[in-house]
């Protein structure tokens, strides 16, 4: 680690965190992790690998990529693809046996065909559009889509889904969607038609929308400690915290400028310390001249746009901070806090975004391991 930026996880908080979904939802409902982008940037083995340990019963990915790597490193949890996969690929859901979602025929008849031709039955997700508009079959092409699927005989209709878009600004549109889906399901039901799993809920549903919860649910944000609304009613605990080093500190003088396109001009002598982490870090670029940052025991302001590798930030007259000092871009130190939350909120962005854009190149230390995990490691190594 010659450059010094780094990312911290917390193993704990993460244990903590699923524990609190669990007692939310109840040991009736299962839970589908959602580990897309690398576990939302937290890195998907070593996140996967601590949710195994917990008794996770699902994993929810975005590709097939990351349900190969999850197979690959000896995972035998069941995968549900939350996304539509390509017919090229049938093979592939075969061979790392993937649950995949299914709303296209073709597809339907391609998997259909190539599980016959092996002698094995593939379970499948429907994934119904309730008003996302997306992915998914809206509930009138899904009724005649799912009584076709009933004739292939190769494939298993063992869950059936929809998405909530609108959890967080639109509760009115959200209620209608869960009762829409409902219904679906309600209606399908008399018919004989029934799923051994139904989800609706995301974070936002676990949280607010309890009559959401079906017999799954689908958690991400919250897995990782970042609140997608304003109350924290799980007491979630951040996972994630994004820590560098001074690299350089120079004092200019009343009138110099700061970094690219002279945005900040001092307006009396200063000390800059300039940070080694940028936008091609994932930091956002939208931060320039916005973002804070945690010295020692103090916030400061981040002065200047943010460049490809590094950001400056305004130490004023103190002289006591030296190259070398830690500095925290999101997490917590001597009592004080940065959230993802609150850099969203100055990048104008989503804390989604700021977690998962974090590049892959900078390393990740795992912090708090369970003794399962340390156990596994050693055996590793």
């Amino acid at each position: 680690m010659f450059r010094p930026l780094w990312i911290e996880i917390d193993l704990k908080a993460l244990r903590e965190n699923f524990n609190s979904i669990r007692k939310s939802v109840g040991s009736n409902v299962k839970i589908i992790a959602t580990i897309k982008q690398q576990a939302y940037g937290h890195g998907l083995i070593p996140i996967a690998r601590e949710l195994s340990f917990l008794g996770v019963d699902c994993f929810g990915v975005g590709s097939l990529e990351e349900a190969v790597a999850l197979r690959e490193n000896g995972f035998k949890e069941r995968i549900l693809t939350i996304s539509a996969i390509l017919p090229d690929y049938v093979g592939e859901i075969l061979r790392h046996k993937v649950t995949p979602t299914i709303a296209d025929l073709n597809f339907a008849k391609r998997l259909n065909k190539a599980a016959a031709k092996e002698n094995t039955k593939v379970p499948v997700h429907v994934e119904i559009d309730t008003g996302m508009g997306r992915l998914g079959l809206y509930c009138k092409e899904a009724y005649g889509f799912i009584h076709e699927l009933k004739y292939l005989k190769a494939l298993n209709m063992e869950g059936v889904y929809t998405h909530l878009p609108a959890a967080d600004t639109d509760p009115d549109f959200t209620n209608s969607q869960i009762s829409v889906f409902n219904k679906f399901i309600s209606r399908l039901k008399k018919e004989g038609i029934t799923f051994k799993y139904q989800h609706c809920a995301n974070s936002l549903g676990v949280v607010h929308y309890p009559h959401s919860h079906f017999n799954v649910v689908r958690p991400g944000l919250i897995l990782y400690g970042i609140n997608p609304s304003s109350e924290n009613t799980l007491n979630l605990k951040p996972v994630l915290s994004l820590k560098s080093k001074i690299i350089f500190i120079k004092k200019i003088k009343s009138g110099m400028s700061v970094s690219y396109g002279r945005t900040f001009v001092a307006a009396e002598s200063t000390n800059i310390a300039t940070i080694s982490v940028g936008y091609a870090d994932g930091y956002p670029w939208s931060l320039s001249n916005s973002a804070k940052t945690i010295i020692g025991d103090n916030f400061f302001n981040l002065v200047g746009r943010v460049c490809m590798d590094h950001v400056m930030m305004d130490l004023g007259s103190n002289s006591d901070i030296k190259v070398a000092e830690e500095v925290v871009l999101i997490g917590e130190k001597n009592g004080l806090k940065i959230t993802t939350e609150e850099v969203a909120s100055w990048a104008k962005t989503i804390p989604y975004e700021i977690v998962s854009r974090l590049s892959s190149r900078i390393p990740r230390l795992y912090k708090n391991a369970n003794e399962k995990q340390l156990n596994f490691l050693k055996n590793q190594f």
